[in-house]
């Protein structure tokens, strides 16, 4: 007789209590969630990403806190994107001293842009009978920390790292 071997399912955060919106909502939004699943003394943020879905419930995009804090600002892609900062190399983030006064009040203007204008697509997922060890390998390999995971066609929750961390620690009793 062979173990049991654990898989996604066992480990999931279902979507109902993981921060997700739709394509339709906007920036404002997605700041607003991501407060609101907060906890502690500090007030610490529990998640660092938001699924995007459509009216149907389909997985559409994904925002991280890194996306939502790049699209207050177009200055702040511009220079993801050139790989460099404006050619000043590792001095450029002590230029930024330059946006001070103008960023506070641009990322306002932002508040209202909608979330399927700055969200990324999602390139990996996994099944909820996926193995913990495919998974572990998937996150492993792509630098993925939080991973959508389907049932079907149908989102159904999420599996993080940190959930697979605490399942090889009880599986290996380490």
């Amino acid at each position: 007789m062979t173990a049991h071997n654990p898989v996604v399912r066992d480990f999931i955060i279902p979507l109902d209590r993981y921060p997700h919106l739709l394509e339709t909502q906007t920036l404002h939004d997605a700041f607003e969630t991501l407060t609101d699943f907060s906890c502690g003394a500090n007030d610490r943020l529990r998640y660092s990403t938001i699924f995007i879905t459509d009216h149907e419930q389909q997985l559409v995009g994904k925002l991280t806190l890194q996306d939502m804090l790049m699209a207050l600002d177009d200055r702040f892609s511009e220079a993801k994107k050139a790989g460099k900062f404006e050619g000043k190399g590792d001095e450029y983030p002590n230029l930024t001293i330059l946006w001070e006064d103008s960023f506070f009040t641009e990322c306002a203007k932002k508040k209202d842009v909608f979330l399927k204008n700055v969200m990324r697509p999602v390139t990996r997922l996994v099944k909820a009978d996926d193995s913990l060890v495919k998974t572990i390998a998937i996150m492993l390999y792509g630098n993925i920390e939080v991973l959508p995971v389907l049932d079907g066609d149908s989102i159904i929750g999420v599996i993080r790292l940190e959930e697979l961390f605490r399942a090889v620690c009880s599986a290996c009793k380490i």
